[in-house]
């Protein structure tokens, strides 16, 4: 991606990235991934912010039931 420069993104891009890509991620540690590339496009990026955003707005999508590890017979 050498020569490729990133577009300069404002808060409302980073909001509507967190809550749209966010629930829609098989798995909240793709969005650490995200924070990673959008950190370049802002000085300002709020990386904490972002990250927890996209994971409520996982929470909010998926339902993460109790594992039940109980072997039955």
């Amino acid at each position: 991606m050498e020569g490729i420069t990133a577009m300069r993104l404002s808060r409302k891009h980073f909001e509507f990235i967190a809550d749209t890509m966010g629930a829609t991620s098989t798995w909240p540690t793709q969005i650490e991934a995200w924070a990673d590339a959008l950190e370049k496009t802002n000085p300002k990026f709020n990386r904490a912010k972002f990250v927890d955003r996209a994971v409520l707005a996982w929470e909010k999508n998926y339902s993460v039931s109790e594992i039940d590890d109980e072997i039955r017979y």
